[in-house]
């Protein structure tokens, strides 16, 4: 009987988790080959469920209640990582298998599997993999899995600047897609993301209504703020729908604000990298803290504007605009 060694792992999010829903998608996933890491990002919570299984090295995630919603892929990552396989292992069930190249394997509890946010996961593999010498005892060994929660980052005051508004609703995409609501939906969600941490936000405006430039810097100001982050949505003309991708601008002392929040939105999404560029943008010239502007994608743009009128898009840029924040300070 061919042995196959099966760990199972229970998974814990950053608060409590409801069961799966079926019929919910898997809207992302990407293997890091630079951190040896596997993200998954699902459009709801999911519990993910992992074995580890010998006789090619691989690791299979299955993603109970989701459905792939698209075919059958594979795609070959590196010297150490095979490939990774994506499928419907069942109607309820999505599967992601990474397989390892023949000449190497891992130890069971050198896998982390940790929880971004109940439908943000990452699986991490060790740095450094063994060669297939390395021999697999012949009895199953439970793994561990600590749930990972980040310090609180205390005493630390971010102005996040949701543009446009009220009478001036900024860009207006594809389908009348306005750039003040895309926003100001992601900006609520970044200012929740953080103050769970232990920052204190200061939103230039919480509703749909109109703030000059220099009412967003005052604010700004006032607080003595560590960081000002202002979400914009980019726009060019109607036929150029081809155009689209993220940028990130900074003045003078933000840039590596900028850097961050960028480097964080390209790690956890699936979006163009038009980079991080110097501006002399109001709001960036004025504030005397570091300053940054994100540019979230082209409301213009065929594949930027189907994204951005999503709301679970949204959630997701927030959570990469607000774990960049995090990422500056720590």
């Amino acid at each position: 009987m061919k042995f196959q060694w099966w760990v199972w792992i229970a998974l814990l999010a950053f608060g409590t988790l409801g069961e799966a829903v079926f019929a919910s998608s898997l809207e992302y996933w990407k293997f890091n080959p630079d951190l040896s890491r596997l993200e998954i990002v699902t459009d709801t919570a999911v519990r993910p469920q992992v074995q580890l299984i010998r006789n090619p090295t691989r690791l299979v995630i299955d993603l109970p209640g989701i459905d792939l919603n698209s075919p059958r892929t594979s795609k070959s990552i590196s010297s150490f990582v095979r490939e990774v396989r994506v499928g419907q292992f069942n109607r309820q069930t999505t599967r992601i298998v990474v397989e390892l190249s023949e000449e190497y394997s891992m130890r069971p509890w050198e896998v982390q599997v940790r929880g971004l946010s109940p439908n943000r996961w990452f699986v991490q593999f060790p740095k450094f993999l063994l060669t297939s010498s390395y021999s697999l005892p012949d009895d199953a060994i439970a793994i561990s899995v600590r749930e990972v929660k980040a310090a609180p980052i205390t005493g630390l005051v971010v102005v996040v600047d949701p543009g446009h508004g009220g009478r001036d609703p900024g860009a207006i995409g594809i389908g009348g897609l306005q750039e003040k609501n895309v926003v100001l939906s992601i900006a609520l969600e970044v200012a929740k993301i953080l103050e769970r941490q232990g920052i204190k936000v200061i939103m230039t405006r919480g509703g749909d209504r109109f703030v000059s430039l220099p009412g967003r810097v005052a604010l700004a100001q006032r607080y003595n703020a560590d960081a000002f982050v202002s979400i914009h949505a980019n726009a060019v003309e109607r036929s150029q729908s081809g155009v689209n991708g993220l940028e990130t601008y900074y003045y003078s002392e933000g840039y590596n604000l900028a850097r961050s929040i960028h480097r964080s939105i390209l790690n956890r999404i699936n979006i163009g990298d038009r980079g991080v560029k110097r501006a002399r943008f109001y709001v960036l010239r004025k504030t005397s803290m570091p300053a940054t502007l994100v540019e979230v994608g082209f409301v213009t743009g065929r594949i930027d504007n189907r994204n951005l009128a999503r709301a679970s898009y949204r959630q997701q840029m927030a959570e990469a605009i607000a774990a960049g924040i995090i990422q500056y300070f720590r």
